[in-house]
């Protein structure tokens, strides 16, 4: 993962993200989930991603005592279908962390225009 795949209407509620975290990380993947649930980060913002790319994780990261939405705050839920897939219909955009004090902030940080 790289900033570089925030880009149109992700790439300002990354960046303001990126300015309000201590030391952004880039290049993690799966690994950056892992890290959050063993404590090691607090905080992992993706966007583009495919279900596949996230579902697995939401069960370790929540079972760790986190949170895992999409950026507006709304459950991830499967929408396991070729056509979903095709047209979009699912969400893209991941906010997972730590504890839920830190989701929220982060929530707050992506929405401002």
């Amino acid at each position: 993962t790289t900033p570089l795949l925030f880009e149109g209407a992700n790439e300002a509620p990354y960046q303001r993200v990126a300015a309000s975290v201590k030391v952004p990380m880039y290049g993690c993947d799966c690994y950056a989930y892992g890290l959050l649930a063993a404590g090691f980060c607090d905080l992992v913002v993706e966007a583009d991603l495919k279900p596949y790319d996230y579902m697995a994780l939401v069960p370790i990261v929540i079972g760790a005592g986190g949170a895992f939405t999409d950026w507006d705050g709304h459950d991830l839920v499967w929408q396991g279908s070729v056509d979903a897939i095709k047209n979009n219909e699912y969400q893209g955009e991941v906010c997972a962390a730590g504890d839920a004090e830190t989701h929220k902030q982060a929530l707050v940080v992506l929405k401002q225009k």
